[in-house]
């Protein structure tokens, strides 16, 4: 483990804070203001339930929507994970957050960056939002969980709101914003493979009129990895400062610094791992890497605002606003590559070249704004909401690469009696060095009509136009949707909608160096939401069919070069509920069954899976408290989760097999303190979630623990 940071100065860094703010706790505080606590501008939720001495908070409406129309009354799936349910689960990375939305799975980006798939179309890429702006860089992103809110999940078609986005849908992380209360809670964590964690979260109004309001989220994160010469550093830093003058106006300052100083791991070859070899099989823990580790280093800036202003009780203006810095630098970072071959030119079973990455540095900037009015208006017995606005985004970016070594029997490794510290070549025999800037920017109008008619019935219309340049390459879109709810009886509403998308595609070239033309989709869907009154009961049943066109596809032959695929088709259904049978038990499942295939294309057959997308997956998750006794805020979790088995490549006879995970949690609660261990594949199951390839094979973690206590001020 690489300490680049005392970790005890550290957390005294953090124990010292807490003085500061509990000694203005105990100073008596301000009257309390006219103006209501500010709340993120599209959300609205219920009164807190208090379960056992924890607050949950009931969505009602999610920020992805652009609107406060109602999620029983959207035609579209949308699934929200708390934050309550990340801390309680122990939850540090967005794959595994994503776990109990039906639907998301596995896909692969070596098994180091934040990699998912939604509905079966891979959407690691060009889907990630925060706070309603898009987020992300061109390398690949992993992103910090304690500074949020809540993570949603859109899921379908979103270029009617968000212009050129992924089929399968996008995720939304939505960042801890002030509250009008005072509070400190420190976190203090260890686990498997040296974890430490210390962590910072603190809220206070800010000087005596009640204006403003603060809050920052800091945290510091440094372990190893259950891969052999791979570790990971973090610190991360989220100020946030909100300014209410008066009753329906808003300005909150959203900040946000990672520092990730990282050795990451790499994907295994499928021989000896998901395939057999004679030699025998891979350990888990087996480095592709050699024992000076692989470099990774990362540098996320964001700094931005979101403001909301009410003229009256029926217009309201809000704009989000960010500008974004990246930086990301790699070198030595080794993959798998093919076995080399003997004297007689056949390849041997035991030794495999491996490709040298690096130095690689891109340099990312990026600004973007999204802003919309809304207007509710009543005519007899139709209720309108309309909506509308503008946004518009704008991403510089620059590259170097090295160019690396990518011959065939260059750095060998054997995989049985690896020898880690022979000297790497780290050029070819033909390096290419590369440099390059792009450009991209879209600017979109978009515009929804949601019409309420009675008590039952409603019908949401909405279009986006979309002017969008990607290296050089312009593309205009009109993306459209159509959509209807019905109230069966209070709390159960039907829903079906119809929808297009787009996602343009100038910096994928083919051969001759030609641009792909943008990638079109379209989706047909219908389902049950239900959501009780007292919130004991959510759920969603959704029946979908997604269809794309002109996907882009690496050209195995001739890489970092590209074709377009004929047609692409998902479909399938998905079930997601969460139940309380009592105030302080939870039952969560979600349960999703997919065929996503290839249905027309001239370079691969009718009917060939998709990678990485299992024909059923299923998670299940119960937790209860003791409410009474001696045993009283005493907390018990188990997760069970299902995979069936999966097409590793679309080049190759490669099948993933399937695999059931377990975990397992307990908690406990007394008075401002509390501690939580989790335990992740009980059963230490040997599994492999996804795959690039014969070459490139994620294995999956084995049996691991984490222990973190939490103090509240």
């Amino acid at each position: 483990m690489r300490k680049r940071m005392s970790m005890g100065a550290a957390a005294a860094l953090m124990l010292l804070s807490a003085p500061a703010w509990t000694q203005q706790a105990d100073v008596q505080p301000p009257p309390a203001p006219e103006t209501p606590e500010p709340a993120p501008a599209e959300t609205k939720t219920l009164a807190p339930v208090v379960v056992s001495g924890q607050r949950e908070e009931i969505v009602k409406q999610a920020q992805v929507a652009k609107s406060d129309v109602p999620l029983m009354e959207t035609p579209q799936a949308i699934s929200v994970v708390t934050a309550d349910t990340i801390r309680d689960q122990g939850i540090t990375r967005l794959a595994d957050a994503l776990r109990g939305v039906a639907g998301v799975s596995r896909s692969s980006t070596y098994g180091y960056y934040d990699s998912y798939q939604i509905r079966g179309f891979d959407a690691a890429y060009g889907s990630i939002y925060l706070d309603g702006l898009l987020s992300g860089n061109v390398a690949g992103t992993n992103n910090e969980l304690a500074g949020l809110e809540r993570v949603e999940v859109l899921k379908g078609p979103a270029s009617m709101l968000y212009g050129s986005a992924p089929l399968g849908g996008l995720v939304n992380l939505v960042s801890k914003r002030p509250r009008n209360e005072r509070f400190v809670d420190l976190g203090y964590a260890i686990g498997s493979y040296g974890l430490v964690e210390n962590s910072l979260d603190a809220n206070a109004p800010l000087g005596s009129s009640g204006e403003w309001l603060g809050r920052i989220n800091v945290l510091f994160r440094d372990s190893d990895d259950f891969v052999k010469y791979s570790d990971n550093q973090r610190l991360f830093i989220a100020p946030s400062l909100t300014w209410a003058p008066q009753a329906g106006t808003s300005l909150t300052f959203l900040g946000r610094y990672q520092r990730d100083r990282d050795s990451p791991w790499s994907p295994v070859p499928a021989s000896g791992t998901v395939q057999p070899n004679p030699n025998g099989r891979l350990p888990i823990d087996f480095s592709v890497n050699d024992d000076e580790g692989s470099v990774q280093n990362q540098d996320h800036l964001q700094l931005g605002y979101a403001l909301e202003h009410a003229f009256s009780e029926a217009l309201t203006f809000q704009q989000n606003l960010r500008y974004t810095r990246f930086k990301t630098f790699w070198d030595k970072w080794m993959f798998a590559g093919p076995f080399v071959v003997d004297a007689t030119n056949i390849p041997r079973t035991d030794v495999i070249s491996r490709y040298y990455y690096g130095p690689f540095e891109q340099n990312d900037r990026e600004f973007a704004v999204d802003s919309r009015l809304a207007y509710s208006l009543a005519l007899g017995s139709v209720k309108q909401n309309l909506s509308g606005g503008v946004d518009y985004r704008y991403r510089r970016g620059a590259y170097f690469d090295a160019g690396g070594n990518f011959d065939a029997n260059a750095n060998p490794l054997d995989l049985f009696d690896p020898d880690y510290s022979a000297p790497l070549e780290p050029v070819g025999a033909q390096p290419t060095p590369s440099a390059s800037r792009s450009l991209e920017r879209q600017i979109g109008f978009y515009l929804q009509d949601h019409l309420q008619f009675g008590e039952r019935f409603t019908v949401t219309l909405s279009g986006r136009y979309d002017a969008a340049e990607s290296s050089g390459v312009k593309d205009e879109k009109f993306s459209p949707r159509a959509g209807a709810t019905y109230l069966l009886v209070p709390g159960l509403a039907a829903y079906a909608s119809w929808s297009r998308s787009f996602t343009p595609q100038g910096s994928y070239r083919t051969l001759d160096d030609q641009p792909l033309p943008p990638e079109t989709g379209r989706n047909i869907e219908t389902g049950l939401k239900a959501n009780t009154l007292d919130g004991r009961l959510e759920g969603m049943i959704s029946v979908f069919r997604l269809t794309r066109q002109n996907v882009a596809t690496e050209d195995q032959d001739n890489p970092f070069t590209y074709f377009a695929t004929g047609e692409q088709e998902s479909r399938g259904f998905e079930v997601e509920t969460r139940w309380r049978p009592l105030p302080t038990w939870l039952i969560a499942m979600a349960y999703a069954n997919l065929r996503a295939e290839i249905t027309r294309d001239e370079k691969f057959p009718s009917g060939a899976k998709l990678p990485n997308v299992p024909r059923d997956s299923l998670n299940l998750h119960t937790e209860y408290v003791i409410p009474s006794g001696v045993l009283k805020d005493l907390g018990f979790s188990l997760s069970y989760l299902r995979n069936t088995g999966k097409n590793g490549s679309l080049y190759e006879d490669l099948s993933l097999p399937g695999y059931k995970i377990f975990d397992a949690g307990l908690s406990y609660r007394l008075l401002d303190w509390e501690t939580r261990l989790n335990v992740n594949n009980v059963l230490d199951e040997r599994y492999y979630p996804d795959a690039g390839g014969g070459e490139r094979v994620t294995p999956g973690e084995p049996l691991n623990w984490r222990l973190s206590v939490m103090r509240t001020f």
